[in-house]
């Protein structure tokens, strides 16, 4: 099946369509896609990275860039973790390692028993105490925020590309081919059942409130099946359907308060808790990360040609970060 395919071939094609020829890597590089976008939870920074090789970190103060790190390979997420000035970074590519960053110290801790393709899906639970990381395989692998490896479980997915942490519970919403919730303390995996197309899914955040979670896809345009936000219940009900998109969801973001959803795609767009569309904005490129800053009066996004846009939650556009 098509996306299956897509999850088995994501490393050579570097998140493209299966429809499209696959682009050399050099062409792939010289676009300087930007994959993923982090607002520092406690201080004016941002880090970006992509496939330039190269982690860059910002000022939200003045927009200055403020120091380039090499990462050999394609830097797929960046995680802020929640109270210290280090970063959970997920990667793909033969000489690259999903890690744990120290920038203070500059140290870095390469996480075993990651699949030797890499891995897309990297997050940590509301202490920090607890980093998850989902790989190319479908496995779940847990470390503590030292690195040092507590578990790895299977979810019987193909693939895993987004996951995220409950807000308050240790609970882990996985999303690839389907959906999966696991549960860190009893090892408890809950399947729900997703759209009936063979669709793959690419994003997935849970409400601030812990009530509800959205997705976001990737739909088939091949056979007529557009991309889809969907929100869901904590028991995994779909609660609301969205059809509006007319590219796929690479990422989604709630504002701390929960009171609007950003979500990347080829616009960016603003949405209540209820599902309803706020506001939105066209992008000359195809966006593929977003974040809030801690207050929710800013976000930023990245794009598959390198731009990083700082927008107020209007939508009016603040600052282009240059580099």
């Amino acid at each position: 099946m098509k996306h299956i395919l897509f999850l088995l071939s994501v490393m050579l094609i570097w998140g493209c369509s299966l429809t499209q020829k696959k682009p050399s890597r050099n062409l792939e590089r010289e676009d300087g896609w930007l994959w993923t976008v982090s607002w520092h939870p406690n201080k004016d920074q941002v880090v970006v990275g992509g496939t330039q090789d190269t982690l860059r970190l910002f000022s939200t103060t003045n927009y200055q860039l403020l120091n380039n790190y090499l990462f050999e390979g394609t830097i797929t997420k960046v995680k802020w973790h929640p109270t210290k000035h280090k970063l959970a970074i997920s990667m793909q590519g033969e000489k690259s390692k999903t890690s744990i960053f120290n920038l203070d110290s500059n140290k870095r801790i390469a996480l075993d028993s990651i699949n030797d393709f890499g891995a897309r899906a990297i997050g940590w639970n509301k202490t920090g105490k607890l980093l998850a990381v989902g790989d190319y395989d479908g496995f779940l692998t847990f470390f503590d925020e030292d690195g040092k490896r507590i578990k790895k479980i299977s979810t019987n997915q193909k693939s895993i590309i987004g996951l995220d942490w409950h807000p308050t519970k240790d609970l882990v919403v996985a999303v690839g081919d389907k959906i999966s919730i696991y549960d860190f303390n009893t090892d408890a995996i809950y399947p729900i059942e997703d759209r009936k197309e063979d669709v793959l899914m690419l994003c997935v955040a849970w409400h601030p409130s812990g009530i509800f979670f959205v997705t976001g896809d990737y739909g088939d345009f091949d056979k007529n099946h557009p991309p889809l936000l969907q929100f869901w219940s904590f028991e995994g009900k779909n609660i609301k359907t969205i059809k509006h998109s007319t590219s796929e969801f690479r990422d989604l973001k709630w504002s701390e308060d929960g009171t609007l959803l950003a979500t990347a795609s080829e616009k960016i767009r603003l949405w209540d808790k209820q599902g309803n569309l706020i506001s939105e904005k066209s992008s000359p490129d195809l966006l593929w990360g977003v974040d809030w800053n801690k207050t929710g009066s800013k976000l930023i996004t990245t794009d598959k040609k390198g731009s990083i846009v700082v927008w107020d939650k209007q939508l009016n556009k603040l600052n282009e970060l240059k580099y």
